[in-house]
């Protein structure tokens, strides 16, 4: 993850309505995400995908959390918590996330 990072105390909105996942590969490179994800991430598929997952954690959130996920995927368990992300701009979202593992990659879906 980038030091330094630019954070906003102002969230970023979407309805409740929507559902927003992205896939990775095992190392936790982003593969792909539905355009919601763009949207909310303030990411353009370009500038994201390859990259990894954790470009979007927020410094507020414990490394720990994501220790976990990870163990979890990595033992075919399935996970969800709710987790603090960082936008592009620095703005921040909170999703519940559910994670899973699909063939050999991970699926992340995630709702407000």
């Amino acid at each position: 993850m980038k030091k330094n990072i630019h954070v906003v105390n102002q969230s970023r909105e979407f309805d409740v309505t929507e559902k927003f996942f992205s896939i990775t590969n095992k190392k936790g490179v982003i593969q792909c995400g539905n355009d919601v994800f763009m949207r909310v991430s303030g990411y353009e598929p370009k500038e994201i995908i390859g990259k990894p997952h954790n470009v979007i954690r927020h410094p507020d959130m414990p490394r720990c959390i994501f220790k976990l996920f990870w163990s979890y995927l990595d033992a075919g368990k399935v996970i969800g918590a709710y987790v603090k992300n960082r936008a592009e701009d620095g703005k921040y979202y909170w999703v519940y996330a559910l994670a899973s593992t699909i063939g050999d990659e991970y699926i992340s879906i995630r709702v407000k």
